[in-house]
């Protein structure tokens, strides 16, 4: 028998908006569930988006072509979701935000169309699994081709629960996300199938429960090491560059290049001590490009020497804009030629350290269609028209292929992770395994302003803290610097649009979690699951036509 919710769900499905109305309710919930006191509705988010594919399921002989009919309304769900959760990147760019939010959900979709012709095709033979594999196999991809664009992966939701996820140090971000599509499914399930709630209750209760426990039994591992961070507040459209993006001209309120650099050691000597590890400067502190090889002669640099011969422990690193020159134009993918000279641009970071050595790392995670242009070879033939001008970073920058970490003489590992880098899990392992002790993210989060966004940025730093059990020290160029502890809580943190520089002590953990030894494994055993499911399926079809 039909209880009367199931009966009332019936009555709305004949309906004639029901598709529109779920997409639209599954897009909202989703959305909302990247904010910091609605983080709970990502366990509801996907019971709409199953149902309507249940419901073209169904009723498949009433369209003409009904995997068109899921797509559109797959796509109108996770555009309304992109949308709402990051809204924030129209106040960098009209035209690039438009752009990310159709194309990202454009690719968005694509798990729930296989995941349809895997049911359809395997008639139904692997159950909703078959949805989470596809799903985490999209997520898995997205985190490592040219066109990766990671915010919204589900697991990243709970970066404002930090409580509710302290396993992530076993499983990583992806966890997350399993966690949340199988309560999703287990929900519609007894929506839809009248199937028992018992279990879907506990397959919320017991992950957090576990993860409270192991919250309050965690012990802060490792030295105390002191670090001062930097958030000098510069306006990244009219103070800081001398190009305004937003306007495409010239700043007239510009602040002359060494008037931002005095006010970095300005801040910092005021908070530096005897014990003072690291000073940390934000992402493109130093801005007017060097040539890498001539950096001994950056006045910056030399000016951080002199505070070491002060302060013979502290050792500086500092966002900067550096380039290499080249012989020839292809010596790397990423080359560019002006005036007869062969050369890479990077977004770099520099450690000046305190053994007096000085290390340079390039950002490696670029942002898509700010700092690198995967379709550069088609958006050629249109000039940069596609691109967007941060502040004169535009355009293909150069990369290395392995993770730097820096040491003092200590032998403390700092690991120099560049703004967007932050948002990629395995990716920050790298340092890990390479020794780093600590994370060190300097950013740029002004070019969003006072919105969501820096709020989101911040959130998955907590992430990182708990899936490498290693404390984070934040410096932004505004909004939000500060110290992240090794269970993910923020234990000192400036306020948006706010000048300062801010010290702590935070302790560099030597010990390796789990995730930071395997990385994404999960994603990997749902990607070879989905890849047998596929395959299945297709050599089913054939079975069956034959």
């Amino acid at each position: 028998m039909k209880n009367s919710l199931q009966e009332k769900i019936e009555n709305l499905s004949q309906k004639p908006y029901y598709l529109l109305f779920l997409s639209v309710l599954s897009g909202l919930l989703a959305g909302l569930s990247w904010y910091q006191y609605t983080t709970f509705l990502v366990f509801f988010a996907f019971v709409p988006l199953l149902a309507i594919e249940k419901y073209i399921t169904e009723n498949s002989t009433k369209y003409k072509r009904p995997m068109l009919k899921l797509w559109l309304h797959s796509y109108i769900a996770i555009v309304t979701w992109n949308v709402i959760s990051t809204w924030w990147i129209w106040n960098s760019t009209i035209g690039g935000s438009i752009a990310a939010f159709l194309a990202n959900s454009a690719l968005m979709t694509l798990p729930v169309l296989f995941f349809h012709w895997i049911k359809k095709h395997s008639k139904n033979k692997f159950g909703y699994l078959a949805f989470i594999a596809c799903w985490l196999t999209f997520e898995y991809v997205h985190l490592h081709w040219s066109l990766s664009w990671t915010w919204l992966l589900i697991g990243n939701a709970f970066a404002f629960t930090p409580k509710w996820v302290q396993w992530y140090e076993y499983t990583g971000f992806f966890g997350g996300s399993l966690w949340a599509l199988w309560i999703n499914i287990s929900i519609f399930q007894v929506l839809f199938h009248q199937k028992a709630y018992k279990l879907s209750l506990l397959l919320v209760l017991l992950p957090i429960v576990f993860s409270y426990y192991l919250y309050f039994t965690h012990e802060e591992k490792g030295k105390e090491v002191e670090i001062v961070v930097v958030q000098p507040n510069f306006d990244c459209f009219e103070e800081k560059f001398t190009y305004n993006a937003h306007t495409g001209g010239s700043n007239p309120t510009y602040i002359p290049y060494n008037e931002q650099v005095n006010r970095y050691f300005t801040l910092s000597e005021a908070q530096i001590t005897d014990k003072t590890a690291l000073v940390a400067f934000p992402e493109t502190s130093l801005h007017e490009a060097f040539v890498e090889k001539d950096v001994m002669m950056v006045e910056a640099v030399q000016r951080m020497q002199f505070l070491q011969s002060k302060y013979p422990n502290l050792s500086f690193l500092a966002g900067a804009d550096t380039y290499v020159l080249y012989d020839k134009a292809d010596s790397t993918p990423t080359a560019r030629v002006s005036d007869g000279y062969f050369y890479d641009y990077f977004n770099a970071g520099l450690f000046v350290g305190n053994n007096r050595k000085i290390e340079i790392y390039h950002k490696s995670k670029l942002v898509v269609g700010v700092e690198t242009n995967p379709l550069r070879e088609v958006f050629k033939l249109f000039g940069r028209a596609f691109m967007i001008n941060l502040g004169g970073i535009a355009g293909d920058l150069g990369v290395q292929k392995e993770r730097s970490v820096f040491f003092n003489k200590d032998k403390i590992g700092f690991a120099p992770v560049i703004c967007y880098e932050s948002i990629y899990g395995e990716f920050v392992t790298d340092y890990i395994k390479k020794g780093a002790n600590l994370i060190c993210i300097i950013t740029n989060d002004g070019w969003w302003g006072n919105t969501a966004g820096h709020v989101q940025h911040l959130a998955h730093a907590s992430l990182r803290a708990i899936e490498t059990r290693r404390s984070v020290a934040r410096a932004a160029n505004t909004g939000i610097s500060g110290f992240i502890n090794q269970r993910g809580d923020f234990i000192a943190l400036s306020n948006y649009d706010e000048m300062l520089a801010m010290r702590n002590s935070i302790k560099a953990n030597t010990e390796m979690t789990f995730y930071a030894q395997m990385g994404d494994y999960i994603g990997r055993i749902m990607a070879f699951l989905a890849c047998f499911m596929l395959i299945a399926s297709l050599v089913k079809n054939k079975l069956v036509k034959k």
